[in-house]
């Protein structure tokens, strides 16, 4: 018997029938089956209609359809495919089996697929991808015709730039800014032949860009929300020569672009009406065309500029003015190798072929003078079957400026600094070192001695000595990482089997705290941003682990979560009360900690048949997304995959909306309020050539979905 059209009104959630009462999800499912049926029974009669060009067969195909059934088909243009997913019946219809329904109101439709397309977008673009929730407004579809090389938010969030091209030689970046209203438009568009890099100042109201053909543009915000071009320098550049280098200095009041061909430096200064000018320059600005294994990429400056030609290095003033302030000859018959300024523009170092550095320092009368060098060995060392000359082939400043790490190709690092008489001076030199490096904050200097030893020296004392370090000893450790505050430690490893936390003991002395097993290695440790929490990744245990520090200053086990196929990978929201896993069977774990500290595991997503390739929590921690692509490279029915997670007003994680596109997704990333979510899709996979790629940008609305 045909099915109902009061077996179907009955079973579906919600709807009431002549005996007032709900049915269940199961009857909805067991009701569906012989529609289910009866529309796959159609879609291949019009499959075989279509292959054959039958448009009078698909007209018959309607005209079979029970009394009071109507098709809603589903056409795809470029593939010349036509399909039913769903069907309109009327319950006043002549039905057999409909003697009672009379009564009863139409209904709509039953979907058969819950995917199904958003109502959201305009019907010529709805191929691109199918929402299953429509929870999600559509607000961008931006198509380039090659390839998108980059697509990213601007720092507040009220700029979207794209930089792609629509051929070889048809590039652009074009730029989206959100009104008060919340819509976004297209503002602005930068046009040249090869890739586009670009820069946003702080007030997001000046753009910088320069092309790979050697163009350098500056685009101004105007009155009207528009971007207008405000300075256009052309530098034509022969095939094969490194593009142009422009960056904004670090107050953003002057533009410095370099150009790799002739070697020199220029410089755009803001004026007090807004106009970028060139700035006409005493003389020459030289930088070196090669850049050596110390010498960093070129960077802008606020103050001061270092630049050097082959046995003069020479200190700029780039303040209110542009004009050499010392220059500095190196000693004896030896060439200048780089250069390094300090982050702070009050430091910097001169390398020769000698193997000698030599410090510069500005005083604080603006004077600067050479204060100290010092010399590596220059005797030859082993490399491979050969023996070659020692050389620098690593330096820094701290972030202080008050230390200086320079290493050698034979694994010797030299540390030096100021002594308590204001000199700069060598401190030590540590031998047979495979890496050595400043904490971020500039006041620890870790060392990496092999064979799982370390060793730590605390520089944040100006002048004082470095006799004195704490020594690290975590056999098959390969890598030691510090805390936010850098008051603790972690070490770990693929070749030993726990992760160590250290600390200091009260006393000055250095020792491990607690220890985390993970029996095969370990893939990755972190500590959260409170320094209450450590993750760890096993490499081949199929674990996470999270130990949390109690109040008698333990690391006991929070949470341990085991699965039956490899994670591969584990991280801390930013806020660090979140985290996530991601697995290799296709799913993705949320954790969360609650006020009291204990976390827990908080939800699992479904693998849908995709492979998961990334996610990320939004700044708030109420929105959870992941993307990845099919794990079946042969299926090239919607092959991309993001899903979307959110927090109900329970506080529950739910299931918020799952997209399905019909290219894959290389990445997917939230706005920084998290208010929008951007995809990033490469169209044509099954070409070796790039044939065009999609960005799409939602705005996620701002109500919690109940669980």
């Amino acid at each position: 018997m045909q099915p109902t059209a009061q077996n179907y009104l009955s079973s579906m959630p919600g709807a009431t029938v002549a005996s007032g009462l709900e049915e269940d999800k199961e009857m909805l499912i067991d009701g569906l089956k012989p529609l289910s049926g009866l529309v796959t029974a159609f879609n291949k009669k019009i499959s075989e209609a279509c292959r054959q060009n039958g448009t009078q067969s698909i007209i018959q195909l309607y005209k079979e359809l029970p009394p009071g059934w109507m098709a809603i088909t589903n056409t795809d243009f470029r593939n010349r495919k036509l399909e039913i997913v769903g069907l309109n019946f009327s319950l006043n219809s002549a039905s057999p089996d409909a003697r009672d329904a009379s009564r009863q109101p139409d209904v709509e439709m039953i979907q058969l697929n819950r995917r199904i397309e958003s109502g959201n977008i305009d019907p010529t673009k709805s191929y691109i991808f199918q929402c299953r929730e429509n929870c999600l407004e559509l607000k961008l579809d931006v198509v380039f015709g090659h390839s998108i090389h980059t697509a990213s938010f601007s720092p507040t969030g009220k700029n979207l730039l794209i930089a792609g091209c629509d051929s070889l030689t048809d590039h652009s970046l074009r730029i989206w800014r959100q009104a008060e209203d919340g819509n976004w438009s297209e503002n602005g568009r930068v046009e040249e032949s090869r890739h586009i890099s670009h820069q946003l100042n702080r007030s997001e109201n000046t753009l910088l860009t320069c092309s790979q053909d050697g163009n350098v543009k500056v685009n101004k915000l105007n009155s009207d929300g528009c971007w207008e071009e405000a300075v256009v320098l052309a530098h034509p550049l022969k095939e094969g020569n490194p593009p142009v280098v422009a960056q904004f200095s670090p107050l953003q009041d002057k533009i410095m672009y370099y150009d790799h061909m002739s070697g020199t430096i220029n410089i755009l200064r803001e004026r007090d009406d807004g106009r970028w000018v060139l700035q006409s320059q005493p003389e020459k600005i030289s930088y070196p065309l090669q850049s050596g294994v110390m010498q960093p990429p070129f960077k802008t400056g606020d103050n001061f500029l270092l630049t050097c030609q082959t046995k003069i290095a020479t200190i700029w003033d780039c303040g209110n003015e542009f004009f050499p302030v010392t220059a500095f000859a190196v000693q004896g018959c030896t060439d200048i190798e780089g250069i390094q300024l300090s982050d702070d523009e009050r430091h910097g170092m001169i390398f020769t072929q000698a193997n000698r550095v030599d410090f510069l320092d500005c005083g604080v009368n603006g004077n600067w003078a050479t204060i100290g060098a010092v010399l590596h060995s220059d005797q030859a060392v082993q490399h491979g079957s050969t023996r070659v000359p020692n050389r620098i082939c690593t330096a820094s400043f701290n972030a202080s400026g008050q230390y200086a790490l320079t290493g050698d190709i034979a694994r010797n690092f030299v540390v030096s600094g100021y002594d308590n008489n204001g000199a700069w001076v060598g401190k030590i030199v540590i031998s047979g070192c495979d890496h050595a490096a400043f904490s971020p904050s500039g006041g620890k200097l870790l060392a990496h001695l092999g064979s799982g030893f370390f060793k730590l020296w605390d520089c944040s004392r100006i002048g004082g000595s470095l006799d004195v370090s704490q020594t690290i000893e975590h056999i098959g450790s390969d890598n030691v990482s510090h805390s936010p505050s850098e008051n603790l430690l972690l070490s770990h490893g693929n070749k030993t089997d726990y992760v160590c936390i250290w600390g200091d003991d009260e006393t000055g002395n250095l020792v491990e705290k607690a220890k985390i097993c993970h029996p095969g290695g370990i893939g990755s440790a972190a500590f959260n941003a409170q320094e209450d929490s450590v993750l760890t990744r096993g490499s081949n245990d199929c674990t996470v682990k999270i130990h949390g520090l109690d109040s008698q200053g333990q690391w006991p086990p929070q949470l341990v979560i085991q699965r039956q196929d490899k994670i591969n990978e584990a991280r801390f929201s930013t806020s660090g009360r979140l985290a996530f896993t991601l697995n290799d069977d296709t799913t993705a774990c949320i954790l969360g900690c609650d006020d009291n500290g204990k976390w827990t595991q908080q939800a699992v997503t479904k693998p849908y048949g995709y492979f998961i390739s990334g996610a990320h929590v939004n700044g708030l921690d109420n929105h959870f997304l992941t993307y990845g692509n099919k794990t079946d490279g042969e299926d090239n029915n919607k092959p991309g995959l993001v899903q979307l997670w959110s927090i109900g007003d329970d506080g529950k994680w739910a299931d918020r909306e799952l997209i399905t596109l019909d290219y894959p997704v290389i990445k997917a990333e939230f706005s920084p309020e998290g208010d929008h979510l951007m995809i990033h899709c490469k169209n044509h996979p099954e070409s070796l050539e790039s044939k065009g790629s999609t960005a799409l940008l939602w705005k996620i609305p701002d109500g919690p979905r109940q669980s």
